[in-house]
């Protein structure tokens, strides 16, 4: 059986928005999935709002119009799978993956017509699944993998920028002792509590890292060795008061868990191995010393 739709009818009934301008950049079509995503009706729009307004700004809309006439990249008339965001009713960002096409009338450019697919799902899928492959599932802070990826940006960084780039480095003193006599998941109580202690105390820029097993580090960028000190001794206090089998508390089962901290300091031109060997030298340092205390790197 034929079925006979016109061009109108199958704008309407696309389940992508489909938003078409005139050679002024006036919206000339504004189907009822681009009201849904963009939360316009279409007579509010329709021959009165510029598509400028709906893109970020001036420069992306240019953008998009320049790659659409570029031969060289998917052919004159049209761009194809570009991944921007517009902005909605409440000027929110919606990222959105752009397919349009030129129209022309003889030889003369007319507008355009495009195609825009709401990215939202997939951005929050794609943002979960990252912050799963950095983070330590059992105390919440970042990996040991994105540990080195975040020490070799900010080494990068204080070595252009000038400044300083602190590194504490954390390994927890007797803690085998209770993963022996009471159990891992006593054990994985007290990682869960450094890694609140840790998170609770850091500054907007600095990061803690789980490295692995009982071991953890916090990068401070912008910090001189004196603060990094500080900050590291703080967190050793901070353990001590809250944890029951600290040297400060009475556990009553003769089981004692202390904080060995040591502390590294560089401008930026370490190699990126170095500058955490010098953290685990001061740490290893700290923990000869008798544990629950706080060791520089002399060298």
């Amino acid at each position: 059986m034929h079925i006979n739709i016109n061009q109108a009818e199958l704008i309407s009934i696309c389940p992508d928005p489909v938003i078409a301008i005139n050679r002024h950049g006036a919206i000339s079509v504004f189907n009822p999935a681009a009201e849904n995503l963009l939360g316009y009706a279409a007579d509010q729009v329709i021959g009165t709002m510029n598509i400028r307004e709906i893109y970020p700004g001036e420069d992306e809309a240019r953008k998009i119009k320049r790659l659409m006439m570029d031969a060289e990249l998917q052919g004159v008339g049209r761009v194809e799978g570009y991944e921007t965001y517009v902005l909605n009713s409440k000027r929110e960002r919606v990222p959105i993956r752009l397919s349009a096409a030129v129209l022309m009338k003889e030889g003369q450019y007319r507008g355009s017509v495009g195609f825009f697919h709401d990215m939202t799902r997939q951005k929050v899928l794609e943002t979960s699944l990252l912050k799963q492959s950095i983070t330590d599932e059992l105390t919440g802070l970042f990996n040991q993998r994105h540990f080195y990826v975040q020490v070799a940006r900010e080494m990068v960084r204080t070595s252009r920028y000038g400044g300083e780039l602190s590194l504490v480095c954390i390994d927890l003193d007797g803690f085998k002792r209770v993963n022996d006599n009471l159990g891992h998941l006593e054990g994985d109580q007290i990682l869960r509590q450094i890694g609140n202690i840790l998170t609770d105390g850091m500054r907007g820029s600095d990061q803690a890292f789980r490295y692995g097993g009982d071991e953890f580090m916090i990068l401070l960028p912008s910090t001189s060795l004196d603060e990094a000190l500080l900050l590291g001794n703080r967190v050793r206090e901070l353990f001590n008061s809250e944890c029951v089998y600290s040297p400060d508390s009475q556990s009553g089962n003769g089981i004692v868990v202390s904080m060995s901290v040591g502390v590294s300091n560089s401008a930026g031109g370490d190699p990126v191995d170095y500058f955490v060997k010098k953290a685990d030298m001061a740490m290893y340092n700290a923990k000869q010393s008798g544990g629950d205390c706080v060791k520089s790197f002399a060298g």
